[in-house]
């Protein structure tokens, strides 16, 4: 073979050499770019519903500030899933949309009692909830009793803000164009509606007997129950179930009298809860087992002097009572209710 073949062909080899590197180069580029690419779109936040935007100085809600005020009381777990991080988003802005529309009436009445029963709700109840038993009077509960109940939630699925940052946010009906702004919220939104109409429910004045507050902060919560009821407390919730026929299988227990803080979740775009004292409120457990052989502690109160309800209340209405009487209805499964724990009795 002549010398100038012979670089020819060392010359073929180098420049097939140089272009293999060269693929394989680029191949590996493409590959690191598209895995850059989806590590990003991962992180894209979703167009309305903000997993949250804190300022990087200042940290979430923990349980420390609980049992710093009640170190003998169990955290409830409806609180416990506001506290985690990543359960639910720390702002919503789409909360009017949520299919609640049942489970919201319901909590109007049950948390207002000033006010009357108009026709479209008893036609959205009765779609919605058709033979449910919405209230109860006193002594209709016993064991073997039958009933249809639907565990509702009515308020938003968002997170505890910091009390910081909540505080720093407006929450007066004087103030709503400036919350509307805060949160990118137009004015003619079934949000901003509803943000009307909750914060108005938070102004109304109190009825004989009542201490209302919104809590819009884990420790505002902790703190307006605390200074009522004291350190000394139980905090139930009642447990989730599906809508079905349960019964009552065992005796109803009291576990309040007297005096009871219940807290309503609401809806807003973060974590708010409608709380207030009422005297001459019983608070009681009742054992369900559903058809399915579902178990539930379903936690009940009992309002036992009504004469300050409007006379045309749902409850009125659909037990076919007058004001005064004892009316008794379930909670919402994100409903707290603090009740004070009975001192134990010294036995001689």
């Amino acid at each position: 073979m002549s010398l100038a073949n012979s670089c020819a062909l060392l010359l073929l080899f180098f420049l097939t050499l140089s272009l293999f590197i060269t693929c394989s180069t680029a191949a590996n580029t493409i590959g690191v770019t598209h895995t850059t690419v989806a590590v990003a779109a991962d992180n894209v936040p979703l167009p309305k519903k903000v997993t949250t935007f804190l300022p990087s100085n200042i940290s979430p809600p923990t349980e420390k500030y609980w049992y710093s005020r009640l170190p003998n009381t169990p955290l409830p777990k409806v609180l416990r899933y506001l506290l985690q991080p990543g359960h639910y988003h720390s702002i919503n802005r789409e909360f009017a949309n949520e299919n609640v529309s049942a489970a919201v009436i319901l909590r109007a009445y049950r948390i207002r009692y000033r006010i009357s029963y108009k026709r479209d709700d008893k036609k959205s109840l009765n779609s919605a909830l058709p033979d449910s038993t919405i209230f109860y009077q006193y002594d209709d509960l016993h064991p073997g009793k039958k009933m249809k109940v639907l565990f509702t939630e009515s308020g938003t699925k968002v997170s505890f803000l910091p009390r910081q940052v909540a505080e720093s946010i407006p929450f007066s009906s004087d103030k709503v164009p400036e919350i509307l702004k805060y949160f990118k919220l137009e004015v003619n939104s079934k949000e901003a509606q509803v943000i009307r109409e909750e914060i108005g429910g938070c102004e109304e004045p109190n009825m004989e007997g009542e201490e209302k507050y919104c809590a819009t902060s884990l420790e505002s919560l902790i703190d307006f129950s605390v200074e009522r009821l004291g350190q000394n407390v139980r905090v139930l919730s009642t447990e989730a179930g599906k809508k079905q026929e349960y019964t009552v299988s065992a005796a109803v227990r009291m576990i309040g009298d007297h005096k009871a803080a219940v807290c309503h979740k609401m809806r807003y775009p973060y974590a708010v809860h409608y709380c207030h004292v009422i005297a001459d409120t019983e608070v009681d457990e009742v054992p369900l087992v559903g058809a399915d052989g579902t178990k539930v502690k379903a936690v009940t109160v009992c309002h036992l002097n009504t004469s300050a309800w409007s006379p045309d209340h749902m409850a009125f209405q659909v037990l076919k009572i007058k004001p005064g009487t004892a009316v008794c209805h379930f909670l919402d499964s994100d409903t707290l209710v603090w009740v004070p724990k009975k001192d134990k009795k010294m036995t001689p």
